[in-house]
Formats: structure tokens, C-alpha cells, sequence
């Protein structure tokens, strides 16, 4: 019988479950805090911190898969002001408007895999492009003007209900929904496991046999879908749209950068999880109530950043060191185990 590992509370214990940890000591200093845990405040955060959920997700699951997405801002405001703009000016109904935004989002992100995979042009460039793309799309789209819901404030009004005699709206239900789904579909199917293996080892994922480029497609498709639909449900939520949406303050794109390092997903691919990341980004949701000064804001989340990737330098360095003094090593230990066995 095989032993079972007893636990222990080390180093490696608390960095492989750091966003648990950063969200538990968010929650420990609100209690110090006037109205940290009042309905009101709990719902509100949560809600505003919910269009960086949906950036998050999109983000870890091509960072998953060994790419990055920079487009998840531009493409959720994207998706904001096409949704408003059919509702608003062309009468469109909500559902529809929401489709719509989400099958665009689809499409870009469709040709966002096919540049990084068929033309063989590194994601980073790529995307990078599509945002000057996707911007100029939205200027054209809008005008460069703000863009509102309008009088009928339906939606509106259901996405920020609170959800029964929860302290949480709608909007974050549906987010945190999503990511979920998201989530099980990486860790249950068999495509979400292909995704992992391709960004952790691209030439056994070949030797196994898995279309990657398809594969790696289908990560851009839905991180971009997933920001569509999240920045269309923000817009609705919020009331309004614009083009330069985001772009005060800390960089929505940035928080979701951090929180999916914070997370641990790993930069060259291979591992991570939206769970990690969603539970990072609600704990910097939560940060943002508790320091409401943006340099107190961007002190402590460097910090913890700074700490998370220098643990893992450490971590990395060591162990290629054990690794190039010895690298017989498994050698060693099938003959130890040979001398014990006789």
C-alpha cells in the first residue's frame, strides 16, 4: 500500500496556493474595516470587478496553451459598443445584441489563431496588431462617441439585482458561471487537456496526435468570445460605453496579466487554471475597496507580484542546478531502489 503524503505547511505549500492565500488576507484585513462586509459593498465590488474576470479567463487559457491574447481589453469594449449600439440606435433586442457582439468576438479570435498558427507569426505580434484593428473598428463603429443603453433599463436593472438574499448581482453569477464552465471543460474534457499538453509540450502533443493548430485556434476563440460576452454584459450592466472605457486608472489588462501570473500559470505554458485566476482577480477586487488610493492599489499588487516571481526563479533555479549536477539522477534511484529490493 502506497503511504499517504502528510501535510505540511511549507514554502511550497503556500505558493501553490497563493491566490487562496491573497484572497484570505484581503478578507482578514476587511475585517478591520468600516462597511467592508456590508451587502451593499460586497455586491458592488464584485460587480465592478467582474469585466476583469472574464479578461482573466481569456488571458490564462491562451497563456495555458504557450500564447498571449493582448486584445482582451479592446475586445471586450468592443463587444460593449457593438451590443449597445444594436440595442440603442438599431432597435435590436437584447439577446440578439449580446449574440451578435459574442459571434464577432468569435471571428476575431478565429483570426487571431489562424496568424499565430497557419502564417506561423508569434501570438504576442499578433494580437498586438489586432488591437490597433479592433480599435480602429470601434471608432469607425461609434464614432468615438459614448454610447448608452438608452430608456429601457430592463437588463440593466436584472444584471445589478441582487441574486435572492445573496450579497452578489447577477452580472458576477453569470461571470463566475462562465468561468466555471470554462474551468471544467480545461480540467474534464478531453480538449481541455490537449490545450494543457500543447502548451507544456508541443512536440509530444504532434507525437500524440492532436490538431494543434486547431486546438490553439480554439484557445484564441474563446478567450475572445468569452471577452465579448463579458465586456457586451458590462456595458449593459454599467449603462454606458466608450472607446477609451478602461483606460483610467490601473490597466484592465494588466490585472488580468498579474492575476493570472499571481494564479501560477505558468508563462511558457502548460499549466494554470481560470479557477486560480478568478479567485486572484476577486481578492484584487476586494484590494481596490480596502486602499481606495490607486498607488496603494498598484504598491500592493506589485509587491505580491514581485514576490510570486521571484519565489519561482529561486524554486527554478535550484532545481535545474540538482538537475545539471546530477543528471543521472533517476539512474541513481532505480539502482538504489535494485539494492533495496535484493
Amino acid at each position: 500500500m502506497m503511504e499517504k503524503k502528510k501535510f505540511k505547511l511549507n514554502a511550497n505549500f503556500v505558493n501553490a496556493n497563493r491566490a487562496f492565500f491573497f484572497l484570505a488576507l484581503i478578507m482578514i484585513a476587511g475585517l478591520f474595516m468600516p462597511n467592508f462586509y456590508t451587502a451593499y459593498n460586497i455586491r458592488a465590488v464584485t460587480g465592478n470587478g467582474s469585466l476583469v474576470m472574464w479578461l482573466g479567463m481569456g488571458f490564462t487559457v491562451c497563456m495555458i496553451a504557450g500564447h498571449m491574447d493582448l486584445t482582451i481589453m479592446y475586445m471586450s469594449t468592443f463587444g460593449a459598443l457593438l451590443c449597445l449600439g444594436l440595442h440603442s440606435i438599431s432597435g435590436v433586442p437584447w439577446i440578439l445584441a449580446i449574440l451578435i457582439a459574442t459571434a464577432v468576438g468569435a471571428l476575431i479570435g478565429a483570426a487571431n489563431g489562424i496568424l499565430a498558427t497557419k502564417f506561423k507569426i508569434p501570438s504576442f505580434i499578433v494580437t498586438l496588431g489586432m488591437q490597433f484593428v479592433i480599435k480602429g473598428l470601434m471608432y469607425i463603429y461609434s464614432g468615438g462617441a459614448e454610447l448608452s443603453i438608452g430608456s429601457d433599463l430592463d437588463m440593466n436593472t436584472f444584471l445589478n439585482n441582487p441574486v435572492g438574499f445573496l450579497p452578489i448581482s447577477w452580472y458576477f453569477l453569470i461571470t463566475t458561471a462562465f468561468i466555471f464552465f470554462v474551468w471544467v471543460v480545461m480540467r474534464f474534457t478531453r480538449f481541455g487537456r490537449n490545450i494543457f499538453m500543447i502548451g507544456g509540450n508541443p512536440e509530444t502533443a504532434w507525437l500524440a496526435g492532436i490538431k494543434s493548430d486547431f486546438t490553439t485556434s480554439m484557445a484564441f476563440v474563446i478567450s475572445a468570445t468569452g471577452c465579448a460576452l463579458g465586456g457586451a454584459l458590462n456595458g449593459i450592466y454599467s449603462g454606458a460605453a466608450s472607446v477609451t472605457m478602461g483606460e483610467k486608472g490601473i490597466s484592465p489588462l494588466m490585472i488580468a496579466l498579474t492575476a493570472t501570473i499571481i494564479g501560477g500559470t505558468a508563462i511558457n505554458g502548460g499549466k494554470g487554471s481560470v479557477i486560480w485566476t478568478w479567485v486572484s482577480l476577486v481578492a484584487i477586487a476586494f484590494l481596490k475597496s480596502l486602499f481606495k488610493r490607486t498607488e496603494l492599489q498598484v504598491l500592493v499588487i506589485a509587491a505580491i507580484l514581485i514576490a510570486c516571481i521571484a519565489y519561482e526563479t529561486v524554486v527554478l533555479y535550484h532545481r535545474n542546478k540538482v538537475v545539471g549536477t546530477r543528471p543521472n539522477l533517476h539512474l541513481e534511484f532505480l539502482e538504489e531502489i535494485g539494492k533495496m529490493a535484493q
